[in-house]
This record gives C-alpha cells, sequence and structure tokens, in this order.
C-alpha cells in the first residue's frame, strides 16, 4: 500500500484535531503532558517540541501543497552539511576523530549487500503492521509525537527489537565492533537497545533539535561538571535502508554540541543552517555513529519513499542507568557472536524466562500495554518477580 502524504492529518498532530479525536493518539498534549501521567519518549530538554513546527502549522499534508513544494525545492538546493566527510570502515583512527571532533560520523558500507537486504525486509514486516494498524500515518510516535513518524523500538511492546535477528546482526558487525572498539577505548562496552526510527512521505514537520540522554545529569553542586564535560558515556548506530538525499528526512547533527552547555534552541529560534545541517547524501548501508549527547532531530520527507534507519544502541564500560533493561530472550542470545553475547550479558532473559511483549508490534501505546498485561495475567505468581526485575 502506498502509505504518507495524507492531506487529513493536519500539521503537528492532534494539537489541531476537534478533541473528539484526541483519544485515538498516545500523546495528545505533546511534551505538555504532566509528568508521570504517561510515559513520553523524551527526555526534559525534548520539552522544546510542544508546539510540533510552527513553521508548517497552516500545510497541507500533501505533495504538491505550495508550501510543500517550495521546501522542498529549497532541501533539493541547500540541504546537507557542507563537505561531510564519509568514511570508509578500514579507517578507524580517522572514524574516532571525527567522532569525538563532531559528535558522530559517518561510514559508508557497513553493512553487506546481503545484511542490507535481511534488514530491508525485516523493516518491511514491522512498517506493514503499523500501516495496518495506523493507516493514517495519524498517531505519531518518538520525540514530540509528531505524525507520520514512527519508532521501531517505541512500537515494540518489549520496548526493544531483540526479538528480530537482522536487529541482533547489528550489535556485532565487523565494520562497526572496531570503531565501537577505539571510541570507547575498550571492548567492555555494553549494547543496551535496539529501535531506530522511520518517517513516512508527509513527514512535513522538523522535529525539534535534542539530545538522546538516557541518564540523570550529575549531582553537582557548585556547577563544575556535567555529562557534558565526560567521556562518550552512550553510542547509537544509526543504519538507514535508503540513500539520504535531501528531501527524504535525512537526520540534522549540529556538529560539536555533545560537549556543549549551551541551551538547545527551540524551532522558534533556531537558525536555518541548523534546520540544513544534515547528514546527507549517504548511500543505504551505512552507519551513523553518534555521541547520545550531540544535537540532532528529524526532518522532513518530501520524497515518495519511506525512510527507515533502524539502530542499536551503546553503554560505555564505565557507564550505566536505568535504560538498561532486561529485553532478549535466552534463545535469541545463544545465536549472537561471543563478542555479542559478552556486551548483552545485562539484557538477557534466563532460559526459562518469558519476554514479556515480544513479538508484538502497534503504534498505540494502549494497545501494547493491554498486551503485555495479557501475558502477565498467564504467568500467574511469576509476574510479580517479572516485573520487579524488569
Amino acid at each position: 500500500m502506498a502509505w504518507g502524504w495524507n492531506a487529513n492529518v493536519p500539521p503537528n498532530g492532534l494539537a489541531n484535531r476537534p478533541s473528539d479525536d484526541v483519544p485515538t493518539n498516545d500523546n495528545p498534549l505533546g511534551l505538555a503532558t504532566p509528568v508521570g501521567e504517561i510515559d513520553i519518549e523524551t527526555t526534559p530538554e525534548h520539552r522544546n517540541l510542544i508546539n510540533g513546527d510552527p513553521r508548517c502549522a497552516t500545510w497541507t499534508r500533501s505533495y504538491d501543497d505550495p508550501d510543500v513544494t517550495a521546501l522542498r525545492e529549497t532541501l533539493r538546493a541547500r540541504n546537507g552539511i557542507p563537505g561531510l566527510e564519509v568514511v570508509s570502515p578500514a579507517e578507524i583512527e580517522r572514524a574516532t576523530t571525527l567522532f569525538h571532533r563532531d559528535g558522530f560520523v559517518a561510514v559508508r558500507d557497513a553493512l553487506t549487500a546481503e545484511q542490507l537486504a535481511d534488514l530491508r525486509n525485516a523493516a518491511e514486516e514491522v512498517i506493514a503492521v503499523l500501516a495496518e494498524a495506523d493507516p493514517e500515518g495519524a498517531v505519531g510516535g518518538g520525540a514530540g509525537g509528531l505524525p507520520h513518524r514512527y519508532s521501531f523500538g517505541g512500537t515494540s511492546a518489549s520496548r526493544h527489537m531483540f526479538h528480530r535477528p537482522e536487529w541482533c546482526a547489528l550489535i556485532d558487525l565487523a565494520t562497526t565492533t572496531p570503531i565501537l572498539t577505539e571510541i570507547f577505548g575498550s571492548t567492555d562496552y555494553l549494547i543496551y537497545g535496539a529501535g531506530g526510527d522511520l518517517a513516512l512521505p508527509g513527514a512535513i514537520e522538523y522535529q525539534g533539535l535534542h539530545s538522546d540522554n538516557v541518564w540523570t545529569e550529575l549531582h553537582d553542586p557548585v556547577g563544575g561538571i556535567t555529562m557534558r564535560d565526560l567521556p562518550v558515556p552512550v553510542v547509537h548506530i544509526n543504519f538507514p535502508l535508503v540513500d539520504l538525499t535531501p528531501e527524504n528526512g535525512p537526520i540534522r547533527q549540529i556538529p560539536g554540541t555533545h560537549r556543549s552547555r549551551a541551551p538547545i534552541p527551540t524551532l522558534a529560534d533556531e537558525p536555518e543552517w541548523m534546520r540544513l545541517s544534515t547528514v546527507c547524501p549517504l548511500p543505504a548501508g551505512s552507519a551513523i555513529i553518534r555521541d547520545a549527547r550531540c544535537w540532532h532531530g528529524g526532518t522532513p520527507n518530501l520524497s515518495r519513499e519511506v525512510r527507515a534507519m533502524p539502530n542499536v544502541e551503546f553503554m560505555a564500560p564505565w557507564f550505566r542507568s536505568e535504560a538498561l533493561i532486561r529485553a532478549m530472550s535466552h534463545d535469541r542470545w545463544t545465536q549472537l557472536s561471543p563478542h555479542a553475547q559478552r556486551i548483552s550479558r545485562h539484557i538477557v532473559f534466563d532460559k526459562a524466562e518469558t519476554v514479556v511483549g515480544e513479538g508484538f508490534t502497534h503504534p498505540r501505546r494502549r494497545e501494547r500495554e493491554r498486551f503485555r498485561e495479557a501475558q502477565l495475567d498467564q504467568m500467574g505468581d511469576r509476574a510479580e518477580l517479572y516485573r520487579r526485575r524488569s
């Protein structure tokens, strides 16, 4: 089916919809939702997304909308980081230097043709499930809950994609493991996440800049040190499944901001060069290796193709947080390489245990929770132990 470009879905989601439609969205108030009322996939600094993208508030989600057409022409002419350096997997030292300098690095040929094909097929299966559940593309997901955007991990009832062998294959790649080892200065880092995101054709909004914080800020009463003054705590690797172009929603990265204490600008205040600071052009099967602290955000997908970027997420040897949860079955763990088994030892379940939510995907949170609760009810006395350990 053709999924995307739906003029019936207003810009910025349910902020512009009749109140009768509010129950159809996981997070109808966006980041105005009071803390504790709903698990929004965000951090405190994401709250600059509360109003969505003000520039397109009056647009129509249509390929031929005049404002959409004008933005597409601008992106074709100017989008992309000037002089973007893309390295090969063999350039380990150069990749590491760029990573520590800019907060990210793009690496071509990270996936073989076979690995790319397998990952595409897996992603397409997940996308088909989401499309069936939300044919309008209206539910929205990820930071800000924008429509026409989804999180692979966020829509999984287990919160991760470790039930899929194609995602698990990304944990230990011959092309990325040496670079990760050099970045962390050790092989003792940990895997904690597997997910990524997708942007449908017609995702006309910019997603506000943010960092992917999975930590509580350091308590330093004199303000001498923050998480941004430390070595990299968390690294995410995204794998685009299509060539990233100026118009199909390439991720934007703001170089050097992984160490910045400056406040992140809102979309209304963000300078134009930041909106155009995107990692493109970049071929499918590349890897974008990111310091999670670096400011980044989604950009409009004004093309006619789905832009999907699965990812895997790692913690430094010295770093831990509540984001490190058990989410991988023992059977899946036994199929990993020795290195992948070692770095995933904190997220694997015992042999006889069930990964609650595994394999169930739905864009609406209430459906995911309903599935999880049904599984827990079937577990009887073991359910309480599961809740305490997970």
